[in-house]
C-alpha cells in the first residue's frame, strides 16, 4: 500500500504593494513552487482566505495556503 506525507505552507501577496514587490514575491513563490518540486513534492491545493482583524474588522490582505504531498517508503 502507497503512504505518503503532507506539507502546508503559507505566503502572502497584497494588492497594496507596489508593482516591483508584487513581482519580487511572485518570483520567491515560483522559486519555492519549484524547490518543493524538486524534492518530490506534489502540489495538490491552493487555498486563499480573506485576513481581518482589529475593533472594526477591517480588511488585512489574504493569506493563502499550498497543501502538496509525496510518497514515502
Amino acid at each position: 500500500m502507497k503512504r505518503f506525507e503532507y506539507d502546508i505552507q503559507e505566503f502572502r501577496l497584497t494588492e497594496k504593494w507596489n508593482p516591483k514587490k508584487q513581482q519580487e514575491k511572485l518570483r520567491e513563490l515560483v522559486a519555492d513552487l519549484n524547490r518543493k518540486g524538486s524534492e518530490g513534492w506534489e502540489l495538490i491545493g491552493l487555498n486563499s482566505f480573506d485576513v481581518v482583524g482589529g475593533v472594526l474588522g477591517g480588511d488585512k490582505g489574504k493569506i493563502s495556503l499550498t497543501t502538496w504531498k509525496r510518497e514515502i517508503g
